[in-house]
């Protein structure tokens, strides 16, 4: 049961897994390629001075960087080589200047499976990076298509901690309903990343990554036990996967808590995964920081939640994922 008493005390020293950055030379390749927005969400102003001032006011004692959709889509072969590891670089150049306040996430040039291997050994041993960021599909073609499946043999001999950020869904039209992709095709295209790696066979094949799915898991909550079931009809992976079997794969993600704090939302994430599973994500400059209090009072309320959940959350389920993070912190 919740306690009585002030939500920043019960729910404090937090880890945000879900904060983003732009740096200003992957602005500027944005902007030169024509991608002037999000899904037709505008891009929010951002600095790591007001990141550093949002923390510091709401209690945040590290932040994981990544950079949001729409990720490295707008370039392809040797030009997304080069972004990302420019972006890589200026990250770990900001954690090497707030070691104990933040971590960064490695972005992948997924248009070239080998050359995306080759980034992620340097992002994570070179430039000793925390993570990586991925994206829920990548032109069209979802994380459990064949052509990543090099890369997640490789994250899950690593360990690996995987950030998945929704994009656009292939087909994308903002005009048919009037609002931008984030509003509603980001969860769902979180759902379908989360289908098709298990449906793939691919999470069951790479147990030792450890997926993050942001904003509550998109509509994972509701829609589980119809994709389980449809698993076992469809998916034709071998052996066959049990309706069981999928339930439990869906409860295997790890899930932020972003734009997922009503309790309706909650109390669904309860009933596929367990507290050991939940994680705190504010999604700082895209969602406004004057958010992240009523977030934080919204989770601290939850009567499911007592002092040893509301730690987890806030800090203990992202510190096993992050160990390098945990132990600079």
């Amino acid at each position: 049961m919740a306690h009585p008493g002030n939500a920043d005390e019960r729910f404090t020293n937090l880890i945000d897994v879900h904060a983003h950055l732009f740096t200003d030379g992957y602005l500027a390749r944005m902007h030169s390629e024509g991608a002037v927005d999000v899904g037709g969400f505008p891009i929010p102003d951002w600095s790591l001075a007001d990141t550093l001032a949002v923390m510091d006011e709401h209690a945040i004692a590290a932040s994981l960087l990544s950079i949001s959709a729409p990720g490295l889509e707008f370039v392809r072969g040797a030009d997304a080589v080069e972004l990302a590891r420019a972006i890589n670089e200026e990250q770990a150049g900001m954690v090497s200047r707030h070691p104990a306040r933040l971590g960064a996430l490695a972005i992948l040039p997924m248009d070239d499976p080998d050359a995306a291997l080759r980034e992620l050994e340097r992002a994570l041993d070179g430039l000793q990076l925390d993570g990586v960021v991925l994206f829920s599909n990548i032109g069209g073609k979802y994380l459990g298509h064949r052509d990543f499946a090099a890369l997640f043999d490789e994250l899950n001999r690593r360990r690996a901690t995987v950030f998945v950020h929704p994009v656009e869904p292939p087909g994308f039209d903002q005009t048919l309903l009037g609002y931008p992709a984030p509003t509603i095709d980001f969860p769902f295209d979180s759902t379908r990343m989360a289908l098709s790696l298990i449906g793939s066979g691919t999470l069951r094949r790479c147990p030792e990554v450890k997926i993050i799915v942001p904003h509550g898991g998109g509509t994972i909550p509701y829609l589980a036990i119809r994709m389980a079931r449809s698993v076992q009809r469809f998916s034709g992976i071998e052996p066959p996967m049990s309706v069981a079997d999928a339930l439990a794969a869906f409860g295997s993600f790890y899930y932020d808590l972003t734009a997922a704090t009503h309790p309706t939302a909650m109390d669904g994430l309860l009933r596929i995964t367990g507290v050991d599973h939940l994680l705190f994500g504010a999604d700082f400059p895209f969602m406004p920081a004057s958010f992240i209090g009523p977030a934080k009072a919204a989770i601290a309320a939850h009567p499911a939640f007592d002092a040893a959940a509301l730690g987890a959350i806030a800090h203990g389920n992202a510190a096993r994922l992050f160990p390098r993070l945990a132990a600079r912190m």
